[in-house]
């Protein structure tokens, strides 16, 4: 298994295209089962259920005038947003590599997160669902209970005859700005979403930058599927700047 860390992107299209190639490549046989972390760029994911809401108009909308532009992901789930307080992680892999089933999956990716933040010393973190929270899901990473609890990592999963790939974002800090652009997205598409439960670290009690939570990710991962730092070749990059408005969505005029 290969680690990529290819750093921040310029802009999330770039990003979210990196991304994609990197499945396709693993899909395809023409890369081995992958871990990517990337900290991330200002932007609102979203699913393509979310882009066939009434609505959705105004929240792409509504994400632009906050300074977020909206791009469509292929993993499940609802509306995320993220920002240079946050990073992404994603385990892909083939499917002839990835025998497990989709719980399987979502206990895996959990249970790396819950070993880097034990890592770091973070406790009081555990797998479950907060009231009213963004991207809705039994496998979220919470710090306190499910009623007044808030949402430190969303897990989603996305899954193709070929490859299926696992992760989520990190909230690190920055959780006032996407709480407030995430309420104007979910308000717009008539969902509920309740700003509290946009948690991060910071707010858990840790002092942790996004550097060192990358940094301690990367570590557990290598402690657990031996996989060692692989530099990102410039066709991949190339590919990726290429590709980057494919999942772009602008707002309407």
């Amino acid at each position: 298994m290969e680690l990529l860390l290819p750093g921040r992107f310029e802009d999330p299209g770039t990003a979210y295209a990196y991304q994609r190639i990197i499945f396709e490549e693993v899909a395809a046989g023409a890369r081995p089962p992958t871990v990517s972390i990337t900290p991330s760029t200002r932007h609102l994911g979203v699913t393509r259920r979310d882009t066939r809401r009434p609505g959705f108009d105004k929240a792409v909308q509504a994400a632009h005038e906050e300074g977020y532009p909206t791009l469509v992901r292929g993993a499940g789930g609802g509306a995320t947003a993220a920002g240079p307080g946050t990073f992404g992680f994603s385990i892909i892999r083939s499917a002839e590599d990835a025998r497990r089933g989709i719980g399987e999956r979502y206990d895996e990716a959990a249970a790396l997160v819950l070993g880097v933040f034990s890592r770091l010393g973070i406790s009081g973190t555990q797998v479950g669902e907060v009231r009213d929270e963004f991207c809705p899901g039994d496998h979220s990473i919470r710090f306190g209970g499910f009623e007044s609890g808030m949402k430190l990592v969303g897990i989603a999963q996305r899954l193709t005859r070929r490859a299926t790939s696992v992760g989520g974002i990190v909230l690190v800090w920055g959780e006032e700005d996407l709480a407030r652009v995430l309420s104007r997205v979910y308000a717009a598409m008539e969902l509920p979403m309740r700003p509290g439960s946009v948690g991060s670290l910071r707010r858990a009690g840790s002092k942790a930058e996004v550097e060192s939570v990358v940094a301690a990710f990367a570590k557990e991962v290598n402690l657990r599927y031996g996989a060692e730092p692989v530099p990102l070749d410039e066709q991949t990059l190339r590919k990726a700047k290429g590709r980057r408005a494919e999942c772009l969505v602008l707002p309407s005029l």
